[in-house]
């Protein structure tokens, strides 16, 4: 489909600063008179919202991959059909925290899924709404882990997984940067919020401005 806005998402391992840094792209385009939203994934719109708590709380080991990838799949339709596809007609930019990447990632290249099969499972979810720019953000797992883990929220069930589940993410993140380098842009995680935050607004501001 034709699409008017921009999709920019921000994607990574666990504890990895995309979240952090995805707020403040989004309060930073605000101020500078942008029309913006943010959202995540799972979530976004009600349904996405009750599957994210089934998805992210728990026991690690609860839900298995195929079941994971068909939840995720789930609340991504509705986020898309509700929310990120509407906005993008109204020439919004959507910042969405963490798409169809988590997914090829998660359940794909950690859970040893069929590559294929979960590239066509986020086909179909997305109905042909793919990101414009993608921050993919790298960080040591068990870095990563530690970060995530001083949150001190619920949502720790894929944080409580074993780090080669996690190593696994990061190679599997690596790897779709490396296949996709017209929309994928690498960042160190551990660098100075601030340099990270000027760099991502300047990518950002060189893609609206294209």
């Amino acid at each position: 489909m034709t699409k008017n806005g921009l999709l920019i998402t921000f994607e990574g391992g666990e504890g990895s600063g995309k979240t952090t840094q995805s707020e403040i792209l989004y309060n930073t385009l605000l101020e500078k008179g942008f029309d913006a939203i943010k959202t995540r994934e799972p979530g976004g719109t009600q349904l996405a919202e009750i599957i994210r708590e089934i998805l992210v709380q728990g026991e690690s080991n609860k839900i298995d991959n195929v079941s994971e990838l068909f939840l995720f799949a789930a609340a991504r339709a509705d986020h898309v059909q509700k929310v990120i596809k509407q906005c993008l007609n109204d020439n919004k930019i959507v910042i969405c925290d963490r798409f169809i990447d988590s997914t090829l990632a998660y359940q794909g290249y950690a859970g040893r899924l069929d590559l294929n099969i979960v590239k066509e499972v986020n086909n179909i979810s997305i109905d042909k709404i793919y990101p414009d720019l993608t921050f993919v953000f790298d960080i040591n797992p068990t870095q990563g882990i530690e970060r995530a883990l001083k949150e001190n929220n619920k949502e720790t069930r894929f944080e409580e997984k074993d780090i080669m589940y996690h190593k696994k993410i990061r190679d599997g993140y690596m790897n779709i940067a490396r296949d996709n380098p017209h929309r994928c842009v690498v960042m160190n995680g551990t660098d100075d919020i601030k340099q990270i935050s000027k760099k991502i607004l300047e990518i950002t501001l060189n893609k609206i401005n294209e």
